[in-house]
């Protein structure tokens, strides 16, 4: 590389953050770096965030976040700016027909986008982020370096709750992203909205680096304050034997599993925070340091509904439904009732953590799926959850219906299970006799290791036979 970064990218650079930057770019443990990114950070955008911090940090303390009542205010405003939102709303009067407000799914944001985006927007500093979420169909999501910018002061207040102190230096590197993959694109960087601290990307997939022990040393060369990633990430780096000690761990996928959130605690020896995002929606939630199934919603601007998947109305508390948001600040995607995907329940009041925001408590997986029983009664995918969480050997699982009557029930393993083929067995016999209750007498259950592990998230259920069946009918 010749020059790390410029001003065209990090318009705010200053020289020792990047003689800091070029330390680490260069020492002798890297690994083959492929990329160069900068945060498009300028003086707007800085007092942008700094700005939105103020406003978040203030929330938080008065807890005062989004109701259907506040966000009014958000989608008048995108009714005059977006045709998009103009032509949802056409003919309703919000404060009294939200509900009747249509919900927004992937597809608008495939095939609307151009009409999403509000008018007369410079588009000059547009950014596109492609995401496929679990259905595979790719969608060119626009955002804007502030509202990406926006994820700093929203990543420290979510890891400061768990005692992290971020340090803004350019001494300091505060957050070093893990992938496990064939191949990906590797950076390091620093960010103006941090005072120059040090992010970076790193694959510790061993094609990426020169020697075996370099993965070892950068890490410990670096000294990340926090390693962020995906639980296949953590997975692999706990079972290569890593051995360094972050002062937290920020998991950013749903598939984090209570057995495998122990698991690299105790390895890591140090908390491990369960973060819900989207590329679309930008942090949604972050688990509560007191009750960790629990997940906070984290920005103050983001307007977050429970639905019924029958009604389409918001079910109670204590309920399962599909997750649609409302809000944020990208400017080029405002968002109305847009749906995740995502199914979980809300629950309201005050927390002893001291965070009074609403919580989430979300089931794994993308989309609705149900599975039938070998009588035709449906169950719940949580109580079949409930059986596998409860295994602290299970780090990660997918159950496939594959026929009416067998199912298979991919795992990924702590390795010291694997080796002891006779304790495998028996609690291989114990899981077996569990799901074959849950799912009917007569029913077939294959218990695999299989477990998909490359690097991709994981739907952990799927019922293969009913979209064979519908697809047939």
């Amino acid at each position: 590389m010749n020059k790390i970064l410029d001003f065209a990218t990090t318009p705010l650079l200053r020289e020792e953050w990047e003689k800091e930057l070029v330390n680490l770019i260069h020492s002798k443990y890297a690994p083959k770096w492929n990329a160069k990114i900068g945060d498009r950070i300028g003086e707007d955008e800085y007092q942008f965030v700094k700005s939105f911090q103020n406003e978040f940090l203030q929330a938080k303390k008065d807890a005062n976040y989004q109701t259907k009542e506040s966000i009014l205010l958000f989608i008048e405003v995108f009714r005059n700016q977006s045709e998009f939102f103009r032509s949802r709303l056409f003919g309703l009067n919000i404060s009294d027909e939200y509900e009747s407000i249509p919900l927004t799914n992937r597809d608008d944001l495939q095939t609307n986008i151009t009409a999403i985006i509000p008018k007369d927007l410079d588009l000059s500093k547009m950014v596109i982020n492609p995401t496929s979420g679990t259905t595979g169909k790719p969608i060119l999501a626009p955002n804007h370096p502030k509202s990406i910018g926006c994820y700093v002061p929203l990543i420290e207040y979510s890891v400061e709750k768990f005692g992290v102190k971020p340090i803004h230096s350019p001494k300091s590197t505060f957050a070093i992203q893990l992938c496990y993959q064939e191949k990906t694109i590797e950076y390091a960087t620093c960010h103006s909205l941090a005072g120059g601290a040090k992010f970076a990307k790193i694959n510790i997939h061993p094609n990426s680096w020169r020697k075996p022990s370099d993965l070892q040393n950068f890490l410990i060369e670096s000294s990340p304050q926090i390693l962020t990633g995906d639980p296949y990430a953590f997975e692999s780096a706990m079972k290569m034997g890593i051995q360094y000690k972050p002062e937290a761990i920020q998991s950013t996928a749903l598939e984090l599993t209570p057995a495998l959130r122990s698991k690299l605690s105790d390895y890591f020896q140090c908390p491990v925070i369960n973060f819900y995002s989207l590329n679309e929606t930008g942090p949604i939630a972050y688990s509560c340091p007191i009750h960790p199934e629990w997940m906070h919603i984290l920005p103050h601007d983001l307007y977050v509904e429970v639905l019924s998947k029958d009604t389409g109305f918001p079910v109670p508390s204590g309920n399962m439904g599909e997750i649609v948001v409302t809000g944020g600040r990208n400017p080029y995607l405002p968002l109305l009732r847009y749906k995740t995907g995502d199914l979980g329940e809300i629950q309201f009041g005050p927390c002893l953590c001291g965070d009074h925001f609403p919580r989430l408590r979300l089931l794994s997986g993308r989309k609705s799926v149900y599975f039938q029983n070998t009588n035709g009664d449906t169950i719940n995918p949580i109580d079949v959850g409930r059986i596998l969480r409860k295994k602290p050997f299970i780090f990660q699982f997918q159950v496939e219906q594959t026929r009416k009557d067998e199912w298979e029930c991919r795992l990924s393993l702590e390795t010291e299970i694997i080796k002891d083929e006779f304790q495998w067995e028996i609690e291989k016999n114990i899981l077996h006799k569990e799901l074959k209750s849950l799912f009917g007498e007569n029913s077939k259950v294959l218990i695999s290791t299989n477990y998909p592990l490359d690097g991709k998230k994981q739907l952990a259920y799927i019922n293969s036979y009913q979209i064979q069946t519908e697809a047939n009918k």
